[in-house]
């Protein structure tokens, strides 16, 4: 009951694309204010839920102006538990800027929407942001580590605000993407919201040290599907430091094509867009300086390098062809050394996708010993 009034309180959104169109003037100004929501129950639906909301919701883009976020929020059956629903936050992986490509719009379930399903039936709240200019128009600032962290910290505002019998407590999980955005919100979500309780973070195969990827990618003299990551790594970093000039750091060719970004989902962008065409070595300008492009995506990759406090989770598919396992390990040290209480966990025959349903076991137990707040375990 006190949920529905609250939501009768609430703007209900338009149906359709027009849902995902803000205001001109957003209303509160506020990290996490609802800007508007609608119950729904086809497409990405958790199916194990019992209310399903998509909602828009703002958060601050990298250049401190308020943007609105889209996103989903998912309620379990019952009876919330004594402090009310605990709440996870999902950061999803790369799907791509084409305003299709956003979770909340998909016409079905994938992989991540059934490990979270498993995380509703166990009595979790789910919020899935779908991050700053995925669904909503604008640019999404691919793997910029503070505006990650606020669109997956706001969205636990704005889900208590739509049912405030959701809790305090919450744990952040993401996967690829998603993984380091966990990380990114491990260093940062508590101090962006000091009112809630962050009790840990999950972390599937997470995409780190990006600055190594590019640089190899632009070793080779020839086209790749990795050239789309890049174009969506320069135009996201644009946004967030004003030495990333587009006009200046790309060629004319590499120009032509930026709005493909925009337009396509990932899967396309890399198996059949212009993308795919171009030589590596004909994205940047031969005089174009991009020392300080390394420099962002290093200081935005390198979670090792993070300040993290809290319990985190790291799980990795050995047979994972995207991530390199090592990497990871290198990671888990890395973070123990620094005095954060790490565990890690590989997986054989798990790849970039199935480590989501392959390590629900594990993810469920870390999990629920975060929320009964036992001891931290000492995977060090």
């Amino acid at each position: 009951m006190l949920a529905s009034l609250v939501l009768a309180a609430l703007a209900i959104g338009p149906p359709g694309d027009a849902f995902y169109m803000p205001p001109t003037h957003l209303p509160a100004q506020r990290d996490g204010a609802v800007v508007w929501v609608r119950r729904f129950d086809d497409g990405p639906a958790l199916k194990s839920a019992a209310i399903n909301y998509r909602l828009l919701y703002e958060t601050v883009a990298p250049n401190g102006t308020f943007v609105a976020v889209s996103g989903t929020l998912a309620i379990p059956q019952g009876t919330p538990p004594p402090g009310g629903w605990p709440i996870i936050s999902w950061a999803h992986g790369t799907t791509g800027n084409g305003p299709q490509c956003a979770p909340s719009r998909f016409a079905h379930d994938d992989l991540e929407q059934r490990a979270m399903d498993l995380m509703v039936q166990r009595g979790y709240a789910v919020a899935q942001t779908d991050y700053e200019g995925n669904g909503t128009p604008g640019i999404h600032p691919y793997f910029v580590a503070t505006a990650l962290a606020r669109d997956v910290t706001d969205i636990v505002r704005a889900a208590r605000e739509i049912d405030p019998q959701i809790g305090r407590r919450w744990i952040v999980m993401g996967h690829s993407e998603g993984g380091t955005a966990a990380l990114d919100t491990a260093a940062y979500g508590q101090a962006w919201a000091p009112e809630l309780d962050l009790l840990g973070a999950v972390a599937y195969a997470p995409a780190i040290h990006m600055e190594e990827m590019v640089q190899n990618a632009l070793l080779a003299d020839a086209p790749s599907s990795s050239a789309a990551y890049l174009g969506l790594m320069v135009e996201g970093f644009s946004l967030a430091d004003q030495r990333i000039v587009l006009s200046q750091m790309l060629t004319p060719e590499a120009l032509r094509i930026v709005p493909e970004l925009q337009q396509q989902c990932i899967d396309d962008l890399t198996q059949s867009s212009d993308w795919t065409r171009i030589n590596l070595r004909e994205i940047f300008r031969p005089q174009a300086d991009v020392d300080d492009l390394y420099s962002d995506i290093a200081a935005n990759t390198d979670a090792e390098d993070f300040t993290i406090t809290i319990p985190v989770l790291l799980v990795q598919g050995v047979s994972d062809e995207a991530i390199d396992s090592a990497s990871i390990v290198f990671l888990k040290n890395k973070l123990c050394r620094a005095g954060t209480p790490t565990t890690f966990k590989a997986y054989p025959s798990a790849t970039h996708g199935t480590i989501l349903l392959q390590a629900d076991a594990e993810v469920a137990t870390w999990t629920g010993e975060r929320f009964s707040l036992s001891p931290a375990p000492d995977g060090c």
